[in-house]
C-alpha cells in the first residue's frame, strides 16, 4: 500500500499539515489518496493513518480535497502492474488512451506519442500544469513545442513504432540535467550492447545514470532495435517526474556467474561461501553439497529456476524483444522475411508460424514450402507470389522456451500488390468521375492514394481513389477479399471499362487509338 501511494503521489504536489501531538514529536502528516481508501503519512516517522472514508464529490476528496483518480480504461485491470501509473499520468494529462475507454497498453509507442508525452513532461515541469493540445495533424503542436524547447533535433517517422533508442534520444531531453541528475555509477561503455559511439549514447547513459531505466536483463543490455510498450512507458513517466522512486544500481557490482540465465561456469568458490545466510531455505539447497549464493537485484521481478553447481539460477519472464512486421509488397517476385525476437527464458527456443485460414477463425501450421521456408526458426520468409495463399492472412508466431514457458507475438498480414478486376462500373459525375466496382484480388488500398488502370498489360488510365465504398459506406481502406465500389477520379486517359484491373499507381503508358475501346 505504501509503494502505492508514493507511485500515485509521483506527480502531485505535496502539501503538510499539523496533526495533533503524538509521542515524541508532532505527526507532519502528507495529503496523498490511492484509488480505494484515503490516508496520511507522517513525513517524520513515515506511519500512515487512515482518516476516513474515501469519498468524492464534484471530483475533490471530501476530506481533504486530493482530486479524484478515475480510470477510464476498461483494458486496465486494477490487477494490472502497470494500473496505478497509468490512471495518475491520464488524470494529469501526461498520457492518454487510444479512445476516451481504452489506453491499449500492449501497444507499442509511436514517435508522435513519443513526442506529445516529451512536451507534456516538460510543460508540467516548467509551469506546472499542461495545457497543450492537439494539432492537425494531431501530433504537430507537441512537436512544434519539442522543437522550440531543444527537445528534439530532427524529425522522426512520426506514426512508426518508436524503438528504445529512438525515445530515450527524446525523453532524455524533456527535463532539465538537474531534474535528471545522475544517481548511479554507469561508466562508458558500461552498457554491453550500446556501442560508445553510437549516436543515441549519450541519451541512453543519462537515463541509465539517472535511475530511470536499468535495462532488459541482469546484464543491463538496452536492446536499442526493440520498440515498447505503451503500458511500459507510464512507470517510466512516474520515474521521470518523481525522484524518489527512482531505481539506484551499481552496474559494475554484478558478480559475473552468480545470478545466471543459463548453467553457465559458476562463480569461484570464494564468492559462492561469501555469506552464509544467502543459502535458499529449499529442498534443491538442502541436497546441495555446498553453499549457494543469491545475489538478485531488488528492483526486477525474475522467476526462480534451479539450484546448479551451487549457484541459484534465475530467469527472466520469457517476452518478445522485436515483434514480426507486415509489408505491402510492391511487385511480385521478392521475398519479405518475418522476423521476431525473444529475450528471457531459458533456450532453447522454438518457433513455430500459423495463419488463419478465413474460415470461422480455423488456424493452421506454416509449413516450409514452394512460398515459404525457416517456417521453425525466428525468421519466416515468404515469398510474393500470386499464387502463395498466405498472402492477405493474419500470421503469428509462437515462442516457446525450454521450461515450457510461451509468448505469441502479434498478428501481422503480408499483402501482395493491390489489385482489383473491374466487374461493373458506371458515372458518378459529369466531371470524370466513374465507380469502379469489383473483389480485391490482392493487396490493401486506402482512400486518397493515387490509381490506374490496367488494360492488355498497359496502362490506359490514372486517376486518385477518392472514395471506398461498401454497402454505401465510406472506408478508409480495403484490402484482399472485401467487395468494393472505388470512387476513381479520372486525371488522364480513357474511361473504365469491365475487365480492366485497379492497381496502384504506375505510369501513363502512352497509347495510341488502337489502345482506346469506349
Amino acid at each position: 500500500m505504501k509503494k502505492i501511494l508514493s507511485v500515485i503521489l509521483a506527480v502531485c504536489m505535496l502539501m503538510t499539515f499539523a496533526f495533533a501531538a503524538y509521542g515524541e514529536h508532532e505527526h507532519q502528516l502528507m495529503k496523498m489518496a490511492n484509488l480505494n481508501c484515503h490516508y496520511e503519512e507522517c513525513t517524520i516517522c513515515y506511519e500512515l493513518f487512515n482518516v476516513g472514508d474515501h469519498t468524492f464529490k464534484d471530483g475533490k476528496c471530501t476530506v481533504c480535497g486530493h482530486d479524484e483518480y478515475v480510470n477510464p480504461f476498461a483494458d486496465v485491470p486494477k490487477t494490472a502492474w502497470y494500473h496505478d501509473d497509468i490512471v495518475a499520468a491520464a488524470s494529469l494529462n501526461l498520457i492518454n488512451g487510444k479512445t476516451a475507454d481504452r489506453f491499449a497498453p500492449d501497444d507499442n509507442l509511436t514517435y508522435a506519442e513519443a513526442a506529445k508525452l516529451a512536451a507534456c513532461m516538460n510543460q508540467l515541469s516548467t509551469e506546472g500544469k499542461v495545457t497543450l493540445k492537439n494539432g492537425n495533424p494531431w501530433y504537430q503542436t507537441y512537436v512544434d513545442y519539442c522543437k522550440e524547447h531543444k527537445i528534439i533535433s530532427k524529425d522522426y517517422n512520426w506514426t512508426q513504432k518508436a524503438t528504445r533508442a529512438g525515445y530515450v534520444e527524446i525523453f532524455a531531453n524533456a527535463l532539465t540535467d538537474e531534474a535528471l541528475k545522475a544517481i548511479n555509477d554507469v561508466r562508458d561503455a558500461a552498457i554491453p550492447d550500446v556501442p560508445a559511439d553510437a549516436s543515441y549514447a549519450p541519451a541512453v547513459y543519462k537515463m541509465y545514470r539517472a535511475g530511470i531505466i536499468q535495462g532488459v536483463d541482469l546484464e543491463y543490455n538496452f536492446k536499442p532495435n526493440a520498440n515498447i510498450k505503451r503500458g511500459e512507458v507510464a512507470t517510466i513517466l512516474i520515474r521521470m517526474m518523481n525522484e524518489e522512486v527512482r531505481v539506484e544500481f551499481d552496474l559494475g557490482s554484478m558478480s559475473s556467474g552468480t545470478v545466471i540465465y543459463d548453467e553457465e561456469t559458476p562463480a569461484d568458490d570464494e564468492d559462492k561461501n561469501e555469506e552464509e545466510n544467502n543459502t535458499p531455505d529449499d529442498t534443491d539447497a538442502t541436497n546441495s553439497e555446498e553453499d549457494v549464493t543469491i545475489e538478485v537485484l531488488p528492483t526486477v521481478d525474475y522467476t526462480p529456476g534451479n539450484v546448479s553447481n551451487g549457484v541459484y539460477v534465475v530467469y527472466h519472464d520469457l517476452e518478445i524483444a522485436k515483434q514480426p512486421e507486415g509489408a505491402e509488397l510492391d511487385s511480385y517476385g521478392v521475398k519479405h522475411e518475418l522476423e521476431v525476437q525473444v529475450f528471457g527464458g531459458k533456450g532453447p527456443y522454438t518457433y513455430e508460424w500459423y495463419y488463419y485460414t478465413g474460415h470461422r477463425n480455423e488456424k493452421a501450421k506454416i509449413e516450409n514450402g514452394d512460398y515459404s521456408k525457416d517456417a521453425d526458426t525466428a525468421a519466416l520468409v515468404l515469398s510474393g507470389e500470386k499464387e502463395n495463399v498466405l498472402l492477405g492472412k493474419k500470421i503469428y508466431c509462437t515462442i516457446k522456451d525450454s521450461l515450457g514457458a510461451s509468448v505469441t507475438t502479434n498478428n501481422v498480414i503480408v499483402y501482395g500488390p493491390f489489385s482489383m478486376p473491374v466487374d461493373s462500373y458506371s458515372i458518378v459525375t459529369a466531371a470524370k468521375k466513374y465507380q469502379v466496382v469489383g473483389r480485391v484480388a490482392d493487396g490493401i488500398l486506402r482512400k486518397g492514394e493515387k490509381v490506374s488502370l490496367i488494360r492488355n498489360d498497359k496502362v490506359i488510365a490514372i486517376g486518385v481513389a477518392e472514395d471506398l465504398q461498401m454497402f454505401n459506406k465510406s472506408l478508409d481502406e480495403t484490402c484482399k477479399g472485401d467487395n468494393v465500389g472505388i470512387i476513381f477520379d479520372k486525371t488522364d486517359g480513357a474511361a473504365p471499362a469491365v475487365g480492366d484491373i485497379v492497381v496502384k499507381y504506375q505510369p501513363m503508358h502512352v497509347v495510341d487509338t488502337s489502345d482506346i475501346v469506349n
